[in-house]
């Protein structure tokens, strides 16, 4: 996020005059929605330097994050130099739905954002999704933020405005140093990304990444400065950013050399790394046929491979064409038969869960299951895969995910996620039934059934916790080392649970069976990239385990043929993730017998040994000083792991550490002792545990901005916005001014807005002035109007889901009327009631400024009724219909119709012509097209219409037709002269059609006058035009010719400023 200082005030500023101004542009609003399903009852604990908000049935997940971020501040004040000055609040939620329902961040969060950090009043929104060691680790990388926002920021966006702080952090700072604070330092996932970033040239130099890379090659760069000039540099180059208030400068002070030679150790580091021992290992396609292709099918992600029984078909989620959705296609040769499913645009389809897929074919071949976001809470549909036909089933939890269907076809297995525990669950088809599998406070995952339907295989981090009672009754997850995660079983009918697997310092994941059952493959990363595996069953349990893969890359999610025969796995692919075909999985053998470790296992592996060879077996949680992130549960220094099987018990304390709490934070409780902030009493009961709080509504300020000057002429002059809120962001107010000379030539407003429930409230009062040249043409030239309008609105929005919603309100205006020029001319005065409803849909795709993908519509209805020698009399209907095509990368097909008609004894005045903020505008009669109170409250313009002048044709009734082929024309664009740069130069070639009039039978479109055919009520303009932003304003340039059928007028020329429909 950047944090200039001019662009926060302008976004401020807009935004809150947006807020306030609502609902009285309602028709002209489209948009998602962000729907509070749920009311939350909020509660809320304090540790020493944090606020943890909370609501029923997440006080377990408060507890463990109120220990884990004391025990994250405890490490980064030590080892980064810095300390923060205010509690830092985190608001946790407990599953990813309820996490978007937050009201804190305006925009919707989707799956894949694991949390979020806001700097308006530094707020962390974590949400809990089933693993603890992911819940951990992004409270980790969150609390850098906050840590960021505090030492760097003051905490708020008020502090960067009033002590003009213009330090900027790029993103591959912000996300790398909080992947490399939060997973200390490297891990094995960053490293295989990093691999193949590196032997597929994709990696940039630094100050030049972006996107996920930026999380990637930032937490990599940062690693490697730790490496090669020590940890400590690392506290230092914070504290030297922080006291030369320049990224650059802190760079160069503390390392001795400039960022751009930073970047060219890093990128040699990386070369000698990953191409030192490449030639050891093998490409996926050496093993494995490739059925997708990220540089030729588009998108970046083909995932979730399901291969039907018979092994001739595959589903798969896919974001080739922007969206996921769901696709059938041939594993002969991979080529897509048709879509399934659109994803993302529908109610049941809102997210297909693309982290954590849950599809599944049934055993008859005919049908699949998958798992969603539909709504408030996950769900299951199976579908007809010929068909199309689909059926929701009645599963409620928070999260669902991996979902398998049994070998008998009547249960579905799958993991359920409530509160604090991911479970494994089986859901009879037929009843509805539902069980628990395992029901217990540990991650479980991928579930997959035995050929014979007798047991579950999952994967979890249970370590030896087989049974309940092995469980110590003061258990807590915050105590347990849960980094290795393992192959597990479990009996469908007496839910006894057996340990497959335990290959110590590494993870396994997919377990799958052969058809006789007596061969499981599964994934593990035990030498550093996740590889296939393979055990035979013996009378013990799985042995004899082996390697049948040595890839360069790492694979994920598999897939098998009912016969055994056909594998589909999942692999990082330049940058992307495609799908593989691997022919006779278990009957697959290796010429090594052991892997070859990558050099991040085998510096991981070196430091254990040293560590163990001064006596310190115990590993560390602090992420700076352990340059460990393996867990210390079980070790072995024989590079032939050993495999235990069912049997086999281990002393599970090692896994389980009864840690201090309180030394966890010794080190910030010294050096925070003395801040105020951070001086509690009764935040904690006599068992230790935290004192439970009442949430209550108190408003803070987000931001206070305000300047005013005074001239002479114009007197006081000023702008002031203000924006409060509680914690929570459900309740809002917001006020703003602008000053011209007195209250009466200004403009200001304050609104209150109610948003914790589904319905939305709104109330505003507001004045607005305006001021008006019209020419009466009397003889009196052009006179000054003044036009005052006071009043109050409220509104409310009911959202359907998050594509469909109605919004209505009622507004009270006064309005009057003053001739500045004459003041012997009457002022005149008018009230108005103005009730309307709008229904809205919206499942457009936005590319970079505009939709370039999807639909949206907004019917409203408004009224103002004649009261007395009040209102004006009307009834009107409007329409707007838009609809875009994506035909290619940067090419799109936008079409447009809107329209509206008015009926009454004063119907209200649509206008056609121009375009919508024509800076050089040219009026039709060279008259503004407003000449009373009426007028100005009332008209309603009909845009664009270009090729004519603004108001060319007007009445109560309109139609419009826009279309427009929009197209990239320069990507770059630099000047010679001056040292000012443009990218992303689009063009747009446009055709304008619409009519306005007041009597249908009046009405004429077409004529022929003198045996010459042409239009006459239809106005017709066509052209092109370019958009440029131009210093962080979009500008438009259009030139269009109005046509009449016969003949081409003159080209008008229009620059305008922002974005297209």
């Amino acid at each position: 996020m950047k944090f200039h200082k001019k662009y926060l005030l302008l976004f401020a500023f807009i935004i809150t005059a947006f807020t306030i101004l609502s609902s009285n542009q309602a028709m002209a609003q489209f948009g998602k929605n962000k729907v509070q399903y749920k009311q939350f009852k909020w509660k809320f604990i304090q540790s020493k330097h944090f606020d943890i908000y909370f609501y029923q049935g997440g006080e377990y997940l408060a507890d463990y994050t109120a220990k884990v971020a004391e025990q994250s501040l405890d490490s980064m004040s030590k080892n980064l130099n810095g300390k923060i000055s205010n509690r830092i609040p985190i608001i946790v939620f407990e599953s990813h739905n309820d996490f978007q329902q937050n009201n804190v961040i305006d925009v919707f969060l989707p799956e894949g954002v694991g949390g979020v950090t806001e700097l308006f009043k530094n707020r962390i929104l974590v949400p809990f999704e089933g693993d603890y060691e992911k819940f951990k680790h992004v409270i980790h990388h969150e609390l850098l933020h906050a840590y960021m926002n505090d030492v760097f920021y003051g905490g708020s966006i008020q502090n960067i405005i009033s002590r003009n702080i213009t330090l900027v952090f790029p993103l591959w700072f912000n996300e790398g140093m909080a992947e490399y604070v939060s997973l200390s330092g490297m891990n094995k996932e960053n490293d295989m990304f990093m691999r193949d970033a590196v032997i597929n040239d994709y990696v940039p130099q630094i100050e030049y990444v972006g996107g996920y890379l930026a999380y990637r090659a930032g937490q990599s760069f940062f690693s490697f400065l730790a490496d090669y000039y020590g940890k400590e540099k690392i506290g230092k180059l914070f504290n030297e950013i922080k006291s030369s208030g320049d990224m650059h400068r802190g760079f160069k002070n503390t390392f001795g050399i400039e960022l751009e030679k930073l970047n060219e150790k890093w990128h040699k580091y990386l070369n000698q790394t990953y191409w030192s021992d490449s030639k050891l290992r093998t490409e996926v396609t050496d093993f494995s046929k490739q059925l997708t292709d990220i540089t030729k099918d588009g998108g970046f992600y083909n995932i979730a491979p399901e291969i039907s029984p018979d092994g001739k078909y595959f589903l798969f989620i896919s974001n080739r064409n922007d969206l996921f959705d769901v696709f059938l296609a041939r594993t002969e040769d991979g080529k897509v038969i048709e879509t399934i499913i659109e994803g993302q645009t529908t109610p049941d389809f809102e997210e297909l869960q693309v982290l954590t897929p849950g599809l599944s074919w049934a055993p008859d071949g005919r049908r699949a299951a998958i798992s969603v976001k539909a709504g408030s809470e996950d769900a299951i549909f199976i579908f007809n895969v010929k068909s199309g036909d689909r059926q929701k089933l009645p599963v409620h939890m928070g999260n669902i995910s991996y979902v398998s269907w049994s070998p008998a076809g009547n249960e579905l297995a799958f993991v359920g996620t409530n509160n604090k525990q991911s479970d494994i669950y089986l859901y009879e088809i037929s009843t509805g039934t539902l069980q628990n599998l395992t029901d217990d406070i540990f991650s479980d995952s991928e579930p997959t059934w035995s050929p014979d339907g007798e047991y579950v295989y999952f994967t979890s981090d249970r370590g030896s916790f087989t049974e309940n009672s092995m469980i110590p009754a003061d258990f807590n997850m915050f105590d347990y080392d849960n980094k290795q995660k393992d192959i597990y079983s479990v009996n469908t009918d007496t839910k006894e649970l057996k340990r497959i697997t335990n290959i110590p310092f590494s993870n396994q994941s997919y377990a799958k069976l052969s058809q006789d059952g007596n061969k499981l493959l599964f994934i593990s990363d035990v030498n550093g990239i996740s590889n296939l595996y393979l055990m035979d069953k013996t009378d013990t349990g799985f042995g004899n385990m082996r390697a049948i893969t040595n890839s360069q890359s790492p694979v994920d999610q598999l897939s098998i043929s009912k016969d055994g025969k056909k594998l589909l796995m999942v692999s990082l692919n330049k940058g992307g993730y495609d799908i593989f075909m691997m022919e006779g999985p278990f009957d697959r053998q290796l010429d090594i017998d052991t892997l070859p470790l990558t050099q991040f296992v085998q510096t991981q592996r070196l430091n254990r040994e040293l560590a163990d060879s001064v006596g310190n077996k115990k590993a560390t949680n602090d992420s700076f000083d352990s340059g460990d992130t393996f867990t210390s549960a079980d070790t072995t220094k024989d590079s032939n792991l050993t495999v235990y099987g069912d049997k086999v018990e281990i002393n599970f304390s090692s896994s389980y550490k009864d840690s201090s709490y309180k030394s966890a934070t010794s080190y910030a409780d010294s050096i925070y002792k003395n801040n105020p902030n951070f001086r509690l009493s009764g935040n904690v009961n006599p068992d230790g545990s935290f004192v439970i709080n009442d949430y209550k509504v108190k408003f803070s300020p987000d931001f206070v901005y305000g300047n005013a000057n005074y001239s002479s002429f114009y007197g006081v002059q000023g702008l002031a916005s203000i924006s409060l809120s509680d914690m929570l962001g459900n309740h809002r107010i917001a006020i703003i001014t602008s000053m011209v000379i007195d209250l009466k030539n200004s403009d200001y407003a304050v609104g209150y807005y109610y948003l914790p429930g589904r319905i939305d409230y709104g109330a505003e009062l507001f004045h607005t002035a305006r001021f008006l040249l019209y020419n009466r043409f009397d003889g009196r030239g052009e006179q000054l109007y003044r036009y005052r309008n006071f009043g109050a609105t409220l509104n409310a929005s009911y959202p359907f889901n998050r594509f469909k919603r109605i919004d209505g309100g009622i507004s009270v205006q006064n309005v009057s009327q003053e001739n500045l020029d004459n003041s012997q001319e009457p002022i005149i005065k008018k009230t108005f009631i103005v009730p309307s409803l709008s229904f809205v849909h919206d499942n457009t795709i936005f590319g970079s400024t505009k939709p370039i993908k999807g639909t949206r519509y907004n019917i409203t209805a408004l009224a103002s009724p004649k009261l007395g020698n009040d209102g004006i009399g009307f009834t009107s209907l409007i329409g707007d219909y838009r609809t875009y095509f994506k035909l290619a990368d940067g090419y799109n097909f936008a079409l447009r119709l809107s329209g509206g008609a008015s009926w009454g004894p004063n119907p209200q005045r649509f206008y056609l012509g121009g375009t919508q903020n024509w800076l050089n505008r040219e009026f039709e009669n060279e008259n503004i097209p407003i000449g009373n109170i009426e007028e100005y409250s009332f008209s309603y313009p009909g845009l664009p219409l270009r090729g004519y002048n603004y108001d060319r044709i007007s009445g109560s009734k309109y139609a419009l037709l826009n279309a427009e082929f929009r197209l990239p024309i320069i990507q770059y664009l630099i000047l010679g002269i001056l040292p000012i740069g443009f990218q992303n130069i689009e063009g747009v070639i446009f055709v304008d059609a619409g009519t306005a009039w007041r009597n249908d039978k009046d009405l004429k479109l077409f004529t022929r006058e003198n045996g010459v055919f042409q239009s006459r009520d239809l106005l017709t303009g066509m052209g092109v035009g370019s958009r440029i932003n131009f210093l962080g304003f979009p500008i438009m340039f259009d030139v269009a010719w109005a046509y009449n059928f016969n003949s081409f007028s003159k080209p008008k020329y229009y620059i305008s400023f922002g974005y297209d429909w």
